[in-house]
């Protein structure tokens, strides 16, 4: 195992957009370690709450679960991989023959057990963490890392991307919510108005999801603001999608490059600065936004990080 856990780099933040009375920035996430982002700052509390018993010996090896073709997996394998921790991918995948960026790098940095449906998947994380050390409670072996890296030690990584925030340069904070973990993270930093975009999972969904898994974090936290979280549709109802990869936003990503000189990748962050811009043109967000491009260039496929 490496000496020092992987050194993460202050991101900047470049000016993309004025409208009217409205600026938008972006602070420049994608630019740490193949463009993981957020979730290597979310790995590396979680690294450094493991660390004194990875190098003793008493963890063995680091379990992740979820999605095969995941930014959390892909995240976390070669995030560990770096550090010289031994993976397993415990993961689901419906389409066998879907090669994503995610699959192929799971598949030669770590071990894969995997299973056709999430249904058959969460059974075998049920058995699993029950016949396994839980992450709460690491004493030996092999130790159960949470789906989308959702626990309170990934969140206390965090606090280094709010640590670089200048709250008095910005009038909101403007971010993608999937798991919502970088969410509730801004939000506990308190400092400034946080809007949320639901790309991850529908609001209503989101809404539920949360509040099936909040006590994990082990925070006594203020009441969520629901009101502050967009629906995607209410704004872009004509293009938008849950999980959409099609041409129209791989266009549209393209079109922002042009115009930013930076690439936004289509999954998450073109479909974001989309609305956001339809917003700062109605009027809604006067000010100076701020927006934390959260990272995903390589799970968009594309090799090459601006």
């Amino acid at each position: 195992m490496k000496d020092s856990v992987l050194r993460v780099r202050r991101t900047g933040v470049d000016s993309v957009l004025k409208v009217n009375s409205s600026e938008l920035f972006i602070k420049r996430e994608d630019r740490i370690f193949f463009s993981q982002g957020t979730k290597i700052r979310k790995l590396q509390g979680i690294y450094k709450s493991l660390e004194s018993k990875l190098r003793s010996g008493e963890i063995e090896k680091i379990i992740l679960q979820g999605n095969l073709h995941s930014n959390a997996i892909l995240a976390g394998s070669l995030f560990f991989r770096f550090v010289e921790v031994p993976t397993k991918i415990l993961g689901y995948a419906r389409d066998p023959e879907l090669i994503t960026p995610a699959s192929i790098i799971s598949k030669r940095f770590s071990e894969l057990e995997l299973y056709p449906t999430r249904r058959e998947w969460g059974n075998i994380v049920e058995v699993t963490t029950k016949s396994r050390n839980s992450y709460e409670n690491p004493n030996f072996g092999d130790i159960f890392l949470p789906e989308f890296l959702f626990c309170a030690e990934a969140l206390d990584g965090l606090r280094s991307l709010w640590d670089e925030v200048d709250p008095t340069l910005y009038d909101r904070i403007i971010l993608d919510v999937g798991s919502g973990l970088t969410w509730i993270s801004a939000l506990l930093w308190g400092k400034l108005p946080v809007i949320g975009i639901c790309l991850g999972l529908q609001k209503g969904k989101f809404i539920s999801w949360i509040g099936a898994h909040l006590s994990s974090l082990r925070q006594n936290l203020i009441e969520l603001p629901w009101e502050n979280l967009i629906d995607p549709n209410e704004k872009l109802s004509e293009n938008f999608s849950y999980g959409e990869k099609g041409n129209y936003w791989s266009e549209k990503s393209k079109e922002f490059e042009k115009r930013f000189g930076l690439y936004l990748e289509p999954i998450y962050a073109s479909k974001s600065v989309s609305i956001i811009e339809c917003m700062m043109k109605n009027g809604e967000l006067k000010g100076r936004n701020l927006y934390i491009y959260q990272g995903g260039i390589l799970q968009s496929g594309i090799s090459s990080i601006t």
